[in-house]
């Protein structure tokens, strides 16, 4: 899975944010705030993982189910294309 255009984590304030970036400045305007489920599946979408990466990284972290973990990532791939923020 690829994310479109080149977005970075970036801390603001007390929150984790993924922040679009172009060579010289960063883009609120299209900036998504993570929890920490999310932020650790953004990292792997940043490094080009596949979802049952994301899964596994899911229940590596958290003390859940597979199942558990492949309804979070399916819900929050579906949130990232109605962003239109993954290609595929």
């Amino acid at each position: 899975m690829k994310l479109k255009g080149n977005y970075q984590i970036k801390q603001i304030a007390d929150q984790k944010v993924a922040v679009y970036c172009t060579e010289d400045t960063a883009d609120l305007r299209h900036a998504v705030s993570l929890s920490g489920s999310a932020e650790i599946i953004f990292k792997e979408l940043l490094s080009g993982a596949e979802k049952d990466d994301l899964i596994r990284r899911l229940t590596e972290n958290y003390d859940i189910s597979e199942e558990t973990a492949k309804k979070d990532v399916t819900d929050f791939l579906k949130l990232l294309y109605s962003y239109n923020l993954l290609d595929g």
